[in-house]
């Protein structure tokens, strides 16, 4: 009876195609080594997925997109002419993006959507929302929830673990005996520096801007501006201290994406 291995060609060489996924996942990370001991068929399911990943991108995700990039299974996307994917980037299986809008949805080079996220620049043809900006090397936790409507912007080289919520939008309700839905909305945008590392459940309201190299804690609720090179948890969130100057980062109970 043949073992999986031997039903492999003896012309695919482990390290050949080692090497081969190295490369292309040291363009994300560059110190990114995989074990000595992951096997040949390892390797090989791998990049079989991958290349199903590839090809539903080729005609999921329209033609504002780079020819390297991977998709899952049951993404849907609406306003594909104002969505823009950079090359390398991963969508996660059951994201869900609508890039209508005046600048639309835009996702930077090698950066991560994770499963079962919700992308939406606009909630309606009435009155559309901007932007949603995603930079570069950014990885984004599963169940995300991100709208657009006074722009959102996600600086490069962020780590976010799951479920962040982002809403840069407000409702008025100055007036007691008058629907809150019909007082219309304030919308000032949400910025988030890069670097920042934001743990899970953190929700961001609108008029905020988080400076670079942030960290904050899981389950924060960020209110008000908060300053470059902070740590930073709570309800409301506040500062607990500041990053600069330091030379050993220790732990604050903050989950990574």
């Amino acid at each position: 009876m043949h073992t999986p291995c031997r039903l492999i060609p003896s012309f695919m060489d482990t390290n050949m195609i080692r090497s081969f996924i190295q490369y292309i996942a040291q363009k994300k990370n560059p110190s990114f080594q995989i074990k000595e001991d992951t096997g040949l068929l390892t390797l090989l399911v791998f990049l079989l997925d991958k290349l199903r990943a590839w090809l539903r991108a080729l005609w999921m995700l329209g033609s504002n997109r780079s020819f390297f990039l991977f998709a899952g299974r049951n993404i849907q996307l609406r306003g594909r002419s104002k969505a823009y994917f950079g090359k390398g980037v991963q969508i996660g299986d059951a994201v869900n993006m609508t890039a209508y809008g005046s600048e639309g949805l835009f996702i930077g080079d090698y950066s991560w959507i994770g499963a079962y996220s919700f992308l939406k620049v606009s909630f309606s043809f009435n009155d559309p929302g901007k932007c949603i900006r995603i930079g570069k090397h950014v990885g984004l936790g599963e169940f995300a929830h991100l709208g657009g409507a006074g722009g959102l912007e996600i600086g490069d080289d962020c780590i976010i673990g799951p479920y962040l919520s982002c809403h840069p939008e407000n409702h008025f309700f100055p007036e007691a005996n008058t629907l809150i839905r019909l007082q219309g909305t304030e919308r000032k945008g949400i910025r988030i520096g890069r670097n920042c590392w934001i743990g899970a459940k953190v929700t961001v309201l609108d008029g905020v801007q988080i400076g670079e190299n942030c960290v904050i804690a899981a389950g924060a609720v960020v209110t008000r501006d908060m300053p470059a090179n902070s740590v930073i948890a709570g309800v409301p969130a506040r500062v607990l201290r500041s990053r600069q100057n330091e030379t050993q980062a220790r732990g604050w109970g903050v989950q990574t994406a």
